[in-house]
């Protein structure tokens, strides 16, 4: 009987932690769980276009996703459609890889002012993530 696992967030840290799962010889059944509609977090939305090499790892990410083992599902937020409390009762195992979902505030002068961005906001506007 396999093991069965969800893994909240199709980032590079889910998908990753599909990919251990699956090499590890047990035999396992992943349910990817992410909040947006499409896979693989700040590699598609998060890094510039300019960053090719970077990029290419969602092709290890695709192989993965294609493994009779692992579903997707987008669209779902952890917390608002289905409850931690019952995903845990719904697998042998969950995985939170869902990142940070907000920069950290530094504590230095001026970082509340206006115009001041972190790194995530500005890469996220760059490569017209959804959110």
């Amino acid at each position: 009987m396999p093991v069965n696992v969800a893994i909240i967030g199709s980032g590079p840290a889910g998908f990753y932690a599909a990919a251990a799962l699956i090499d590890s010889g047990e035999d396992v059944c992943i349910d990817v769980i992410e909040r947006l509609p499409t896979p693989f977090g700040l590699i598609r939305g998060g890094v510039a276009a300019d960053h090719q090499t970077t990029k290419n790892i969602s092709k290890k990410f695709d192989k993965t996703a294609l493994m009779d083992q692992v579903r997707f599902y987008g669209n779902i937020e952890v917390g608002r459609e289905i409850s931690l409390s019952d995903l845990r009762e719904m697998y042998d195992a969950v995985v939170l890889a869902q990142g940070a979902p907000v920069d950290r505030t530094l504590n230095i002068p001026g970082a509340d002012k206006p115009g001041v961005f972190g790194a995530a906001a500005f890469v996220g506007w760059y490569n017209a993530h959804p959110d």
